[in-house]
């Protein structure tokens, strides 16, 4: 009697435990998606950022990059949550100067830059396909975030042949594959901001060294007739290193 019983509640106890541990849901693992940013405004100053209302970099200057080195990318890592507000702020306020919102999406990567003079600032986001280059290459792409730049050939020095051709400010909002990257040779390159129109030279780079198998972008800032800082330049950063 007392055998039996005991074998029963036995089987009981076994059919509740294996019930109770089909229940058992597990947590998913975290979304991750990744954003630079970038001010690029010749005459903006200083700018905080947030992500979605929250501060996550303060009083970062013009033409650099921010981000924290997290699975080897130069960017800020966050939980996406649906539409997320990307803002460039008044350094040390919350008052934003320009902002841009975007559905970001799981396992995705996003540069983002602030654009266009002080007073018509307008915060811009481009997707960054960072899947490896073709073994023995690197992939590069181009901006033209100068202001007052005209169209804009992109040359290399000693070469007539051109890597991008009539590029005209911000065109990206307008023509979303200048968003993606091409793929050239490593080496060091001195590159040439060439007048589409006339031909004549706006701006030549220092040399840079691309190295294999990595990432760039280069882009075109500053003013046409601008001084110091401002003057028409180029930012070439690694998307990744």
């Amino acid at each position: 009697m007392y055998n039996k019983l005991f074998e029963k509640l036995f089987l009981l106890t076994i059919s509740l435990t294996l019930l109770c541990t089909a229940c058992v849901k597990k947590d998913p693992i975290s979304k991750i998606a990744q954003v630079l940013f970038v001010p690029l405004s010749p005459n903006a100053g200083a700018v905080d950022f947030s992500l979605n209302g929250n501060i996550v970099a303060t009083a970062v200057g013009y033409s650099t990059t921010t981000g924290t080195f997290r699975y080897t990318l130069p960017y800020f890592s966050f939980s996406p949550n649906g539409e997320t507000v990307i803002s460039y702020n008044v350094n040390g306020f919350s008052t934003s100067r320009a902002s841009v919102s975007k559905i970001i999406e799981d396992e995705t990567v996003y540069s983002t830059f602030l654009v266009d003079s002080a007073n018509k600032l307008k915060a811009v986001i481009v997707a960054d396909n960072l899947d490896e280059p073709t073994p023995g290459k690197v992939k590069l792409r181009f901006f033209n975030f100068s202001p007052n730049a005209p169209a804009i050939d992109v040359v290399i020095q000693g070469s007539t042949s051109k890597l991008y051709s009539n590029r005209t400010f911000n065109d990206q909002l307008t023509t979303s594959s200048f968003e993606n990257f091409i793929e050239i040779d490593p080496g060091n390159y001195t590159f040439q901001f060439v007048n589409s129109a006339n031909g004549m030279v706006l701006f030549t780079t220092t040399a840079q060294l691309l190295l294999v198998e990595r990432i760039y972008t280069l882009a075109a800032r500053g003013f046409i007739g601008g001084t110091g800082t401002q003057a028409i330049g180029a930012m070439v950063y690694p998307n990744k290193p």
